[in-house]
């Protein structure tokens, strides 16, 4: 796992901007576990900001490359739950209206990115 690699600030710089505060996106991931060798991986980022609760939105790489399309909506992902993750699957965290914490699984079934379930 490596939140420094130059393909992860290449990406970052690239993203469209926020949708809610325009602004882009803050360079440096808040959470993660991208790995170049793994079949699915993700990083969480929030946009450059200074309010209190920035958007933030997960971004999704296959052999450490950048899932452009095909990924299901990511924003409001706060957190990645390694102990829910494999090298195929990345379980991603946010806190749902109740404020509790939330799991939802997203899996590489070899073509793209597909929505597995909720923890």
């Amino acid at each position: 796992m490596n939140l420094a690699a130059p393909a992860i600030a290449q990406t970052v710089s690239e993203l469209p901007r926020d949708p809610n505060s325009n602004q882009g996106w803050y360079p440096v991931p808040i959470a993660g576990n991208y790995n170049e060798c793994a079949q699915l991986s993700a990083i969480i980022i929030k946009a450059n900001t200074n309010a209190a609760n920035p958007n933030t939105r997960a971004v999704m790489f296959h052999l450490g490359k950048f899932i452009p399309t095909g990924v299901p909506d990511t924003y409001g992902f706060n957190g990645v739950d390694t102990t829910q993750s494999t090298g195929d699957t990345v379980a991603l965290s946010y806190v749902n209206g109740l404020g509790m914490q939330s799991v939802v699984k997203f899996r590489w079934n070899g073509n793209g990115v597909e929505l597995i379930g909720n923890g």
